[in-house]
């Protein structure tokens, strides 16, 4: 992870409306590019997206990706819900937020704004009842629950799914490609931070604006995929390492982080190279990084020195660069 700090993941995306509903029907067939409800989220979708196809090879175990991001009625706060209702009918299922240009859900027809009824015929739990719960350690699974059914009958092929388009209710068929378990998300919140809580690689609308091109972010992201890649979070969980705290950065519990830091970085390289990201990007990002006023930071922290991240990744950029695939 750049930096520990515990958030609270909530998305802010544009505005839809929806029409008076009409008999279903299939949806056209010819396919459609990315689309989203908000730019910036767009962005770390494509990037993550485009990371997990590439980094097939990282993989063993096969994850079905389709360039698809969700929001959810409950990610809302509760004064904000009946816009969102209003706005995007998320009390009839899991939202549309992204999808990912010359995705499978792109070829599907699928557009940011839609919104999932059911897959193969099996309805998607009540937003309305996950709402409902207060308590975000009840309703954050549920959400993910749901996320889940989708990913799980994908596994067994291309699923027939129900939408919900402008109120119009429709039908595709939607396939999926293997690649890495990528899933990204933006969360809003005014904290510099990325960080990989083992499903997700979530990035803060404070941290966007500082990267200047995709090839930087790329960067970031990649890093907080390799750790959900090689499953850090849970690793270090069965550990006893503290998710943050000060604890977290003393003795054995920084050893233990710092190695799987190193490890990240070691992956991620690979896979902005598999992507075709821009490598000479990747030491000046975190020389810049490190030059940030709160770097003094990384001193006390878990993290590798300047000096030992930029000799790690410059050993595998060599190894890269020397391989006759290049």
């Amino acid at each position: 992870m750049l930096r520990f700090r515990a958030l609270l993941l909530a998305l802010a995306v544009a505005a839809g409306s929806f029409g008076p509903a009409v008999r279903a029907q299939p949806a056209a067939a010819a396919p459609a590019p990315g689309s989203f409800l908000r730019e910036s989220d767009h962005r770390i979708v494509s990037i993550v997206y485009r990371l997990g196809v590439a980094g097939r090879a990282f993989c063993p175990e096969p994850f079905p990706l389709t360039g698809l991001a969700f929001h959810h009625l409950a990610e809302y706060r509760p004064a904000d819900r009946a816009d969102a209702i209003a706005r995007w009918g998320l009390d009839r299922g899991p939202g549309i937020l992204s999808v990912a240009e010359d995705s499978p859900a792109a070829r599907a027809g699928l557009a940011a704004g839609d919104v999932m009824l059911a897959v193969d015929g099996i309805p998607f739990p009540s937003a309305t009842a996950i709402a409902a719960e207060a308590n975000g350690e009840r309703w954050r699974p549920r959400t993910v629950a749901s996320e889940v059914l989708l990913e799980d009958r994908l596994r067994l092929g291309p699923v027939r799914l129900e939408i919900l388009r402008q109120g119009r209710p429709l039908i595709v068929t939607l396939s999926s490609v293997p690649g890495c378990p990528a899933r990204g998300r933006l969360a809003r919140s005014g904290q510099d931070n990325a960080f990989a809580d083992g499903r997700y690689v979530i990035m803060t609308t404070g941290f966007l604006g500082f990267f200047r091109t995709d090839d930087e972010l790329a960067v970031a992201l990649a890093h907080e995929l390799s750790h959900n890649i090689l499953r850090h979070p849970q690793q270090l969980e069965a550990q006893g390492v503290p998710r943050s705290g000060i604890m977290r950065n003393i003795g054995r519990n920084a050893r233990l982080v710092r190695a799987t830091e190193v490890e990240a970085d070691r992956l991620s390289v690979r896979l902005l190279a598999a992507a075709g990201y821009d490598l000479d990007a990747i030491i000046p990002f975190w020389r810049r990084l490190y030059r940030r006023p709160d770097a003094i930071l990384q001193i006390i922290s878990a993290h590798p020195g300047l000096r030992a991240r930029e000799r790690i990744i410059g050993e595998v950029l060599a190894e890269i660069r020397a391989s006759p695939a290049r």
